[in-house]
């Protein structure tokens, strides 16, 4: 799914009078991600990556009523890519011409068009040449006639990935730059770059019909964030959030959705400054991390730590022997902070990419130094098997 159906955003337009409008909180729109439905208005907001929402319809002709926030979306219909939708910072309707299905296309047990509009950016990334995106919110959908109700899902698990930038899938639709960023790759950054709906969580996800959350951000630690990253806390902080950018509402026990395992792959930018402030902090900052995800997630939910391998190379990597002593690092530390937070339900899995991801292979790499889709594809093809595996022994 790349970036070549496309949409600039064009002048605003006024739906015809008469049309139907259905509120982002009706039952006949289906939500993936976090997100929070809006006191009062029948909104609902969200920022993390991967979010999206679904409906069915068979009208023609629909509008999108939300304020995108700079945001870009895929919208898919039928689960085919129609366009890559991007919005900007201001209520406005989104109009979507629907292709006529034809019959195989058409969702099993129902007429009508499938709708899903995935959010492709994080919840606050910019550029030199763009202002951040920002929080989404969907006031509604505008049709000529009421939304249908949507077919089964078809998901038979719940996951949730926490991670950074490799997990939001930053750069992932940019130009080949691998190894450690610099000039040239930081002045030529674009949010549009980036699809985290071809990051590996979603390939993942889908290989194991998994419905799934996304909480990732771009340059954020566990404890400490690498220099430029746009979060003001450490992930420790951010997980809790129901919207990255805001500091509450924070997620509950017992919300209505909970994860059939908690999949973390997250220190490659407290690595950076490792060697300066010591294994110690590092350590005791991942326990306490552990101890929270276990706090809220109660004592059933089984967290999968992914680790990378000596072999294939990570985001921002200069080079092979670089990339052997990061693998290490990660290992020490995750492992020291597993055996003390001492719990039982913690599992550590190095995840070994076959064939590796290569400083000598372009196709690999997409913006500064990041996993292009095919880079992503690797990962997740190493990690399916793996997290397949750590559930099924946890289930029998």
């Amino acid at each position: 799914m790349g970036s070549s159906a496309s949409r600039v955003v064009g002048p605003p337009e006024t739906p015809p009078a008469g049309h139907c409008f259905t509120a982002a909180d009706s039952q006949r729109l289906r939500f993936c991600g976090r997100h929070l439905q809006n006191e009062g208005g029948g909104s609902v907001s969200f920022d993390w990556p991967c979010t999206s929402f679904r409906f069915r319809t068979r009208s023609k002709r629909v509008w999108l009523r939300m304020d995108g926030a700079r945001n870009y979306f895929n919208v898919l219909v039928n689960g085919g890519l129609l366009l890559v939708l991007k919005t900007s910072a201001a209520l406005r309707d989104y109009r979507l011409d629907i292709p006529v299905p034809t019959a195989p296309a058409r969702p099993a047990g129902a007429g009508g068009s499938v709708v899903e509009v995935q959010k492709r950016t994080e919840a606050l990334i910019g550029s030199l040449f763009q202002k951040p995106t920002g929080l989404v919110v969907l006031h509604g959908i505008i049709a000529d006639s009421e939304l249908e109700e949507l077919p089964p899902d078809e998901v038979t698990r719940q996951l949730e990935f926490l991670g950074d930038s490799e997990t939001s899938g930053f750069g992932n639709q940019g130009p080949s730059q691998p190894g450690e960023p610099g000039l040239i790759s930081v002045l030529s950054m674009h949010p549009a770059h980036q699809d985290a709906n071809q990051a590996w969580p979603a390939l993942v996800a889908g290989a194991l019909k998994a419905d799934f959350h996304n909480i990732a951000w771009s340059g954020a630690g566990v404890v400490w964030n690498a220099p430029g990253c746009s979060a003001e806390v450490p992930f420790k902080d951010l997980y809790l959030r129901v919207l990255g950018t805001k500091e509450e509402p924070t997620i509950k026990k017992g919300d209505g959705w909970s994860p059939e395992a908690t999949v973390v792959y997250l220190g490659g930018n407290d690595w950076w400054s490792l060697s300066s402030r010591g294994d110690d902090a590092l350590i005791d900052g991942l326990r306490e991390f552990l101890t929270r995800l276990r706090a809220y997630r109660g004592p059933e939910v089984p967290i999968c730590i992914l680790l990378p391998s000596p072999t294939s190379v990570c985001a921002c990597i200069g080079s092979l022997p670089d990339q052997a002593t990061f693998a290490a690092d990660m290992s020490r530390c995750w492992r020291a902070a597993a055996q003390l937070a001492g719990d039982e339900k913690v599992f550590l899995d190095l995840i070994e990419p076959d064939p590796p991801c290569s400083l000598s292979n372009p196709s690999d790499w997409g913006q500064m130094g990041h996993w292009s889709v095919e880079g992503n594809k690797k990962w997740a093809a190493a990690v399916v098997p793996v997290l397949k595996a750590r559930l099924d022994s946890i289930t029998t």
